[in-house]
């Protein structure tokens, strides 16, 4: 379970609390200049949320499935979400191609998950794409800021039945982004630290990106008092 969103004001910001349910991870920035975390699993390690130099952000968030986009063999016209991140990073999917690949490609979920990504371009654009339900963009001048957390937003925007997983977070994040103005890095992790949770579910990485300063800022375990940075070249 996470939090994430992306404010277009007077700086292009990007949040994410990252809450974890015990599994190992670690933060990788060794290569090619990104910031990755990943997370270990029976499956192996996964990339679970990250931005590369070229400053793309992609995540992978849990979600409830619908029945569709559970997992199939990936061939050339299907791929899975895991793979989908780990290809955005490594740019071998070009960030500017994103809207035709998701048009011609079938995203699916890995084996015994279901999750949907959040991805951002450098200019802010935002694409959520949910296996078995399809994917929505929102451009960066349709609105000043988008969140995403535990529950389908296509299914949420559609008037469809859709879980509550996540929406407290949603809403209260949702109504912090409408009741400030030119959101600060400080402000940032002000909503992320609103939104933090425990039990067995614990914030323990959460992030800010700025491309005014070009760093990315971050902490572990909800300490948000003690801010480390890391520069994008």
């Amino acid at each position: 379970m996470c939090t994430c969103f992306v404010n277009r004001e007077d700086d292009l910001l990007i949040a994410m609390n990252f809450d974890n349910n015990g599994l190992k991870f670690e933060l990788n920035t060794k290569e090619n200049n990104s910031f990755i975390v990943e997370i270990y699993t029976e499956r192996g390690k996964n990339i679970s949320f990250g931005m590369n130099s070229k400053k793309t952000f992609v995540n992978d968030l849990v979600v409830d499935s619908n029945g569709k986009g559970l997992y199939k063999r990936i061939n050339k016209t299907r791929t899975l979400t895991t793979y989908l991140v780990k290809d955005l990073l490594s740019e071998k999917i070009d960030i500017n191609n994103l809207d035709n690949y998701l048009n011609t490609i079938e995203i699916v979920n890995a084996p015994s998950i279901c999750t949907h990504n959040f991805v951002v371009d450098k200019n802010g654009n935002v694409w959520v794409i949910e296996p078995g339900r399809g994917f929505l963009k929102n451009k960066a001048e349709e609105s000043p800021y988008f969140l995403m957390t535990n529950f389908s937003l296509m299914d949420y925007n559609s008037g469809k039945k859709y879980s509550d997983y996540g929406y407290d977070r949603y809403k209260n994040t949702k109504k912090c982004l409408e009741n400030k103005k030119n959101l600060s890095i400080k402000d940032a992790f002000e909503i992320l630290e609103k939104v933090k949770q425990t039990g067995e579910w614990k914030t323990e990485f959460s992030m800010v990106f700025s491309k005014k300063e070009n760093k990315i800022y971050y902490c572990y375990n909800a300490d948000f008092k003690n801010i480390l940075e890391y520069k994008i070249e």
